[in-house]
């Protein structure tokens, strides 16, 4: 082959990758290991200590790591899942880092329910919470159900799990836009 025509095939071939990338959406996250989802379903029944007391409702916890594009991107989502569930179950948003990093992160995401600081990483530890985006359901003072990340699949599936525990009928979250495949974030 010519000189000219191992250039335009580069050429074009280079041409074609940068429309994909144009094309395709990016995303961020992390995958999820079969080892991550093991750990996360050996929670469930693991008896939660490291939080305030709560009442008899459902507790949806999130792990965040503040500048972590993932816990970023699965704000929204959270913020949807509390708006449809947030009259039945209690939402709290536990942060990888000292109480001005909480404190930050509930301004600058304007989160309608408690953040907590953790940072010893106390919580996380006692959760098995490896990564951000990592979401816990407690019942009755225990882990029912520890997800390593986040999906369009897990966001209905948290949905139905309050809906089947508080008696109400399942009410719709926007899961436009969030991944297919289970992500998980940074590391905490």
């Amino acid at each position: 082959m010519s000189h000219r025509v191992v250039s335009a095939l580069l050429l074009l071939a280079g041409g074609a990758v940068l429309v994909l990338a144009y094309l395709l959406p990016t995303r961020v996250g992390h995958p999820v290991t079969p080892l991550m989802e093991s750990a996360a379903d050996g929670a469930a029944g693991r008896k939660v200590t490291t939080l305030p007391a709560g009442g008899d409702r459902p507790r949806v916890i999130v792990f965040v790591l503040p500048g972590c594009p993932c816990s970023i991107e699965y704000e929204p989502y959270v913020q949807r899942l509390h708006r449809a569930y947030g009259d039945q179950a209690e939402f709290i948003e536990v942060v990888a880092g000292d109480p001005g990093a909480a404190e930050q992160w509930k301004q600058q995401h304007a989160a309608p329910f408690p953040v907590l600081s953790d940072a010893d990483g106390k919580i996380a530890r006692e959760f098995g919470a490896l990564r951000s985006a990592y979401t816990a359901l407690v019942l009755n003072g225990k882990v029912a159900k520890l997800w390593p990340g986040y999906s369009s699949e897990t966001l209905g599936e948290l949905g139905r799990l309050i809906s089947t525990e508080t008696n109400v009928p399942v009410r719709p979250i926007d899961t436009n836009g969030a991944p297919e495949k289970l992500i998980s974030g940074c590391s905490l």
